[in-house]
């Protein structure tokens, strides 16, 4: 599994678009990617688009695995808002198991199968807190 991570939106704050087959390595790989970049502040505004991505071959215990390591992590990413955008019913199950084992961090995320719906969302969750989009200078 492949992944790209850019900053800047609006009104996400950063982009982790996945691609390939999906697979424990690639998911756990742009979690902890993203929180070693040095642009990442805890509470960003993150758009998780997998439209490109091959679930077929994923597991549960992959899913696990990556909440697993989200949890490890929670105080660095904070009370983040991912908005998750998916392909297919089972790409939907696994992102829907993934909030659920994630569910005892800050982060506040929710499932769409629109870009445009997960966009809305986030512009959505950015007013009501009153919030502009925060795009840190280059590292």
């Amino acid at each position: 599994m492949d992944y790209s991570i850019e900053f800047g939106g609006p009104p996400q704050d950063v982009t982790i678009t996945t691609f390939g087959l999906a697979d424990a390595d690639g998911l756990i790989g742009f979690v902890r990617d993203l929180v070693a970049n040095p642009r990442f502040q805890p509470g960003m505004f993150i758009l998780v688009d997998h439209m490109s991505i091959d679930a077929s071959k994923l597991t549960g215990a992959d899913v696990r695995a990556q909440a697993g390591v989200v949890v490890g992590l929670a105080e660095r990413l904070g009370p983040s808002k991912v908005a998750i955008v998916v392909p297919t019913p089972l790409t939907f199950g696994y992102a829907r198991m993934y909030e659920h084992h994630a569910a005892e961090t800050q982060l506040d995320s929710r499932v769409f199968y629109s870009p445009r719906d997960a966009l809305a969302w986030l512009e959505s969750e950015r007013s009501s807190l009153g919030l502009q989009t925060v795009v840190p200078p280059p590292a």
